[in-house]
């Protein structure tokens, strides 16, 4: 039998860190756009591409021109690079779509690198640089940056850490954890499908990084909020209550106690 998308993505993120599968949890993510997607099917069109491209890919390459070789192949011949229009709607935040279209977001073009990566023999992280995600090559004695979006162009860590804001560290040209890209996927379509006064999808999408990131105080009250506006009562007033309970000191606290009818709006 098969799981809805959500009670999939459920069983799939109860995974330890290290055992995330990114592959099938974007996916079932993917799934809240084509709830049918199969998920199989879509792992062999990937295998398809890196078979496309493996004869000019050589994992033991010297750094640059392997480098060289991926934007040549994975943003060239099979064309994944960024577009202006990919920002207006959730298809570039969905695996299936990027695959398709061979565009999307900074982030999902950086998942195809890593999935691709992998097929390839090539050791992809993402690179969770500020409002850019970005991938990195992890070769003996050497870490390279690229920029998915740009179709595979190279950027310096040292120009990377010099648009950083001041004080802001080094770490964030580490390797992103797979929980924490799958995060700032969900973060994307929360934030596009609340501005579109999309409800239901926002909610959808708080649902699954809770079961990600587990009680998040911030997810659990929008997620009340979210369900107020739906007029599902009981619900957004349970995440709100509990929301005010682990989150004690939280500066909004008397507009959500309003809200629950508590305060002096009552």
């Amino acid at each position: 039998m098969r799981h809805s998308p959500l009670t999939e993505f459920a069983l799939l993120a109860r995974a330890p860190d290290e055992a995330l599968d990114l592959e099938r949890l974007s996916s079932c993510i993917a799934r809240i756009g084509t709830p049918a997607l199969d998920a199989a099917a879509l792992g062999g069109t990937l295998d398809r591409l890196a078979e496309q491209v493996a004869d000019d890919v050589h994992p033991g390459s010297p750094p640059d021109e392997l480098v060289a070789a991926l934007a040549r192949t994975i943003g060239g011949r099979l064309g994944f690079r960024g577009t202006p229009d990919v920002f207006n709607g959730p298809e570039g935040s969905f695996l299936d779509k990027v695959v398709e279209r061979r565009t999307g977001l900074p982030i999902l073009l950086a998942v195809v690198w890593i999935l691709l990566g992998k097929r390839l023999g090539v050791p992809i992280v993402g690179i969770g640089y500020p409002g850019h995600f970005l991938v990195g090559l992890e070769l003996p004695g050497a870490r390279l940056y690229v920029d998915p979006f740009a179709g595979g162009e190279p950027r310096e860590a040292v120009d990377l850490l010099a648009r950083l804001p001041p004080g802001a560290g080094r770490n964030l040209l580490d390797p992103s954890p797979t929980r924490a890209i799958l995060t700032r996927v969900l973060t994307n379509l929360k934030h596009l499908w609340v501005g579109a006064g999309a409800h239901e999808a926002a909610l959808g999408a708080v649902d699954r990084l809770l079961l990600l990131g587990g009680e998040v105080p911030g997810e659990l009250r929008d997620r009340g909020l979210l369900a107020l506006r739906l007029a599902r009562t009981t619900e957004g007033r349970r995440d709100l209550e509990r929301y005010l309970a682990i989150a004690a000191d939280a500066p909004d606290r008397a507009d959500v106690e309003r809200i629950l009818g508590r305060g002096t709006g009552r």
